[in-house]
């Protein structure tokens, strides 16, 4: 299991944002499965970490390739991503997951997560 983050900043939802997520290959055999749902923990320019009830079956050997997808401003973003780590929990499974993505959709996500940010901070720190 990998843990070590190597990005520039990693962005941690106060509560969870929702999120849905499908199998699209494993050790490289397309599968194709339909959504399951998630929590979105955690976000960075290159991953993210999830969290859900669904067990994923997969060794140290095995790629799992994964399509995500959320909403935490503005838009939708359905990002193609690779385990990386999993992690038990009590009832639940993180997952660590690296992006599939290209400079042009790294930086809408990166826009978009900074307009959420500072849509969290004025909401916080309304005067009354």
């Amino acid at each position: 299991m990998r843990f070590k983050r190597d990005e520039g900043f990693r962005f941690s939802f106060g509560t969870p944002i929702a999120a849905f997520f499908s199998i699209d290959e494993m050790n490289g055999i397309k599968v194709g499965t339909s959504e399951g749902e998630a929590r979105l923990i955690d976000l960075s320019p290159n991953g993210m970490k999830l969290n859900t009830s669904i067990d994923i079956p997969m060794s140290n050997r095995e790629d799992v390739k994964i399509t995500a997808r959320f909403k935490f401003s503005q838009l939708e973003h359905c990002i193609h991503g690779k385990i990386i780590w999993k992690q038990k929990a009590i009832n639940s499974f993180f997952y660590g997951i690296q992006f599939s993505l290209d400079e042009q959709e790294r930086e809408e996500m990166i826009r978009d997560l900074k307009h959420f940010a500072k849509q969290q901070y004025n909401k916080n720190n309304t005067t009354y």
